[in-house]
């Protein structure tokens, strides 16, 4: 049986985190149809909440894309994917709706922690050994 490459097994991690860290979804009525949510607000604990959640899903995005050109912008695309995929749900619900500020706020926070790993933590995997530590780097 063929290993599972590292990069799949974090990606298969931060799919499974993505149902935890999203566990505040609640659809107490039935699924049907797809509507936005336009009476959100921009502030507010819920979009501290969606860019708190989506940080470490950027940093682990990042982390899995480091041997990239562009490590902090593909890892935060990935960081945003349970956000959007968290949105989309709560567009079918019908006492919900895709909200737009909410998967800002998870792009924001995914990007955050994506440009925060990338700048500082370091991996070497070396013919010696493995290294893990902190530096800068200015690529962006």
């Amino acid at each position: 049986m063929p290993l599972v490459p590292k990069s799949g097994v974090c990606a298969a991690l931060l799919l499974l985190a993505s149902a935890t860290a999203h566990a505040s979804f609640d659809c107490s009525g039935s699924h049907g149809g797809f509507r936005l949510q336009t009476g959100d607000s921009w502030v507010g604990t819920d979009k501290l909440e969606h860019f708190g959640v989506s940080a470490p899903f950027g940093a682990l995005g990042g982390w899995m894309m480091r041997d990239t050109d562009h490590p902090v912008i593909y890892g935060a695309l990935l960081g945003t994917v349970p956000g959007l995929v968290k949105e989309t749900l709560d567009g079918t619900c019908r006492t919900d709706g895709f909200s737009y500020k909410d998967l800002f706020a998870d792009a924001l926070g995914a990007f955050t922690g994506a440009w925060l790993a990338h700048w500082a933590i370091t991996y070497s995997g070396a013919a010696h050994g493995k290294t893990i530590g902190v530096r800068y780097d200015d690529a962006f």
